[in-house]
């Protein structure tokens, strides 16, 4: 085709255009204010690569502002209008006093003073703010300072407010504002009287928030300069269309150029699905083919381009880019317009797409985490229909496919951890391809083989299933087999009430993965007291998952009810008020690394203070005992012991001791299977019948137990009496005996005085598992975890929380 004739007339118009303006803006006075001045604290330095803060090459909003301003006075001076500019340079002694400012638009008595401003949040959003010197239409506030040309400011910048956001280079995150300044201030800001700059203006006038330069992108493309002219042409047409000075006789035609598929890998934030995720292309080539002009875009990051004050017509616009098809669009020009040519390159793929890199890429006989996803990294970012078509597994795996790094990786992600020990492969056909339509030269496979682990274990729980005498305040204590990623801890694991409303957790209580690795914990107590004899359940979901991942799956329920621990009507033999009552004995321990008793404050339930034990063992078996310093109380067979306990959910054993003559007998009191105060009693009637017994202190026990290495108790009100006054199953859980707990293959029961009719083993959620009528129970094929153990007797039905480990 030859444009050449067709070129000429363009050009001679588009000169003929600039060099004789048809916008008559004579007698008009804009006061021009480019906010800020300098490169001062204030003048928002935002941080952008390559550059460092407090450069002067960055991005400052008081340069920004300037480069607009001093291209909107030329502008205005071309069409006859006479501009008061409040600074021509960048430096700190430009920044005038507002008041100086607003002294400097009266005495000029301008039309109208433009403060030339960007706007900043939270680095997340981009929209237009125009904030005139005056009052909503609705507010009726009377404010200190009057505001005579609210209505006409209010036209004004509405006009501005429109063509601004009629930029197609940038994305909105919201539509414009216009907003009387005092009424913002006021309602959005806290402010008595509007904003300084404004403050007295005795003309009509604005602030301009064009865009937000704390919006990644938008920085990025307030560094380009003809981004900024645009912004300041808009201000420029806005002047011509209120005041009436006609149309501007040229158009434009501005857009961006980016990669059509590759996005911005860099982890600032990006408006989602638009423009500002896909890569801005630096130095692409724009060629006008009718004119031979040229536009390289620069260097930061905005692929900006753009050809100014062109004549109307059609005109066709060549986009090349190193790497990428060059292409050709037609787009046409109107006068008194900008036409918005957005360019989207696709990169040139001139060889077949192939797997680099892939994961789990674990040769047999090791292995891969059975919470692993499937990742596969191509050469080129490929077509996803064909990639997706062409992926499986075997066995067959439930899960979904994303794309990720432009398409250029591919994750499977199963719906369910993978099974456990079972050798996978995956294929990838030959007929995956990449956009340019070349496919894979041959198959894709490889094979793996999974852990013999894929699920997450609850090994321990504070309250467990079924208790019944859990404290008003109670420390919610769970523990899991393996390190927990915390991120979903908050809103994965809740209390409830009997109606299912959720408790809240008190914030400052909560404790992550304060057990020793391998294994995870969460800790928290709750904001409010729980009602004494009401039922509730904590819910555990699914989705709580260890650090590598691993969920646990199935969501767990376990139902307890809360109690008034403090037993108040029996007598009392030791109050653990007296300083001193105990002491360590090195010499009736065995195994103990470093052990302390006192009297303690901070941990009591009556008067004034309860007692201390602490306990470090060094070996599996161990014991740590502590004495009585002073002589106790006197027991005989048929009494009952009673003790308030904040145990430590160690799974280790408190006994008694007791004193007859030469005798020492040791009366086991309770298993620390929970965590805080409880109160529990133990029978005496393994006393000699007919011997007075001296009790002398307690015993530690060290049993089987993630957490039985050490520990803190903490002793309060011990009371001597005549009858069990605990729940009958209660009494004769300190009768029966589970061991070991924690378990692998087999667990046992045996009893002193009671016939074992029968064992189940129960999961959490209530599903029975195993039974037997034997007194041991094979659990070889058990899953690890937290199980409930009902042992049935010829009296009744006792629940033990049992712990499975392999």
């Amino acid at each position: 085709m030859n444009f050449i004739k067709r070129y000429g007339l363009l050009i001679f118009l588009a000169i003929f255009a600039v060099s004789s303006p048809s916008q008559n803006l004579s007698g008009i006075k804009i006061c021009v204010n480019p906010g800020h001045g300098g490169y001062d604290s204030d003048d928002r330095n935002v941080v952008i690569a390559p550059f460092t803060s407090g450069d002067p090459n960055g991005f400052w909003e008081s340069k920004s502002n300037l480069d607009k301003g001093l291209m909107l006075k030329s502008m205005l001076e071309n069409a006859g209008a006479t501009v008061i500019i409040t600074r021509t340079t960048n430096t700190t002694a430009d920044d005038l006093p507002l008041s100086q400012i607003v002294a400097m638009a009266n005495s000029a008595n301008a039309d109208y003073m433009l403060s030339i401003h960007s706007n900043a949040g939270n680095g997340i959003a981009n929209y237009v703010l125009q904030l005139y010197a005056g009052l909503d239409p609705n507010d009726t506030y009377t404010y200190p300072t009057p505001t005579p040309f609210s209505d006409e400011s209010r036209a004004i910048s509405t006009i501005v407010a429109q063509n601004l956001y009629s930029n197609q280079i940038t994305n909105w995150s919201a539509t414009y504002a216009v907003r009387g300044d005092k009424t913002f201030a006021r309602t959005a800001m806290g402010w008595s009287d509007g904003y300084g700059v404004l403050r007295g203006l005795a003309v009509p006038g604005a602030i301009s928030e064009g865009s937000m330069h704390d919006y990644i992108p938008e920085t990025y493309r307030l560094m380009n300069m003809e981004y900024k002219w645009l912004e300041a042409w808009h201000f420029f047409k806005s002047f011509c269309q209120y005041y009436q000075a006609g149309n501007i006789p040229t158009g434009n035609i501005a857009g961006s150029v980016r990669d059509s598929r590759n996005i911005i890998q860099e982890s600032y934030y990006k408006l989602k699905d638009t423009r500002d995720e896909l890569l801005p292309l630096n130095g692409a080539t724009l060629t006008l083919l009718e004119t031979n002009e040229t536009y390289t875009t620069d260097q930061l990051h905005n692929g900006v381009y753009m050809f100014k004050n062109l004549a109307p017509g059609v005109y066709h616009v060549k986009a090349e880019a190193n790497g990428y098809h060059a292409q050709i669009f037609e787009t046409t020009v109107t006068a008194n317009n900008t036409t918005y040519l957005n360019i989207d390159l696709n990169k040139v793929r001139n060889t077949p797409p192939q797997v680099i890199s892939y994961s789990p890429n674990i040769a047999p006989p090791d292995s891969a985490e059975c919470s692993t996803d499937i990742v596969l990294t191509f050469n080129w970012d490929m077509d996803v229909t064909s990639t997706t078509e062409a992926f499986s597994i075997t066995p067959s795996v439930e899960g979904t496919i994303t794309f990720e790094d432009s398409q250029r990786i591919l994750r499977f992600k199963p719906l369910l951890p993978l099974e456990k020990a079972t050798l996978y492969t995956v294929r990838l056909a030959k007929t995956a391809k990449h956009p340019d339509n070349l496919s894979m030269t041959e198959d894709f496979t490889f094979q793996f083989l999974t852990k013999n682990r894929n699920r997450l274990k609850l090994l321990a729980a504070y309250p467990y299933e079924g208790n019944h005498k859990v404290y008003t305040k109670p420390q919610f204590r769970f523990i899991f087999d393996r390190v927990l990623n915390t991120s979903n801890l908050q809103t994965a694991v809740k209390v409830l009430d009997k109606n299912g409303t959720e408790l809240t957790k008190n914030a400052r209580s909560v404790l992550n993965n304060k057990v020793q690795a391998p294994y995870g914990s969460t800790y928290f107590e709750l904001t409010n007291a729980l009602t004494p004899d009401e039922e509730y359940k904590v819910l555990i979901a699914g989705n709580v998952k260890d650090e590598i991942g691993m969920p646990l799956v199935e969501p767990i329920e376990i139902n307890f009810k809360a109690s008034n621990v403090l037993v108040t009507d029996q007598p009392i033999v030791e109050k653990f008020e007296t300083t001193n009552s105990y002491s360590y004995s090195n010499d009736q321990s065995l195994n103990v690394s470093s052990a302390s008793v006192s009297r303690n404050t901070s941990k009591k339930l009556f008067e004034t203070s309860s007692y201390l034990f602490s306990y470090s063992f060094s070996e599996p078996e161990a014991y740590a005992t502590y004495l009585a310093t002073t002589l106790g109380f006197v027991a005989t067979h048929d009494k009952v012991v009673g003790l308030h306990v904040y145990g430590d959910l160690s799974g280790n054993s408190i006994e008694l001791r007791f004193v007859a003559g030469a005798e020492v007998k040791y009366v086991k009191l309770c298993d620390l299977n929970f965590f805080g105060w409880e109160f529990v009693e133990t029978k005496l009637d393994h006393l000699q019948e007919g011997l007075p017994y001296e009790f002398t202190g307690f015993r530690v026990v060290r049993n089987e137990g993630i957490l039985s290495g050490n520990g803190e108790l903490y002793f309060d009100n011990m009371l001597l009496y005549d009858e069990p006054i605990m729940a009958i199953p209660q009494v004769l859980k300190n009768k029966i005996q589970i061991y070991p707990n924690p378990a692998s293959n087999m667990v046992m029961v045996k009893t002193s005085d009671q016939f074992i009719s029968q064992m189940q083993l129960y999961s959490l959620q209530g599903k029975l598992l195993k039974e037997t009528n034997k007194t041991n129970l094979d659990i070889s094929n058990v899953a690890a975890g937290t199980y409930v153990l009902k042992i049935k007797t010829e009296k009744d039905i006792v629940s033990f929380p049992l712990i499975i480990v392999h």
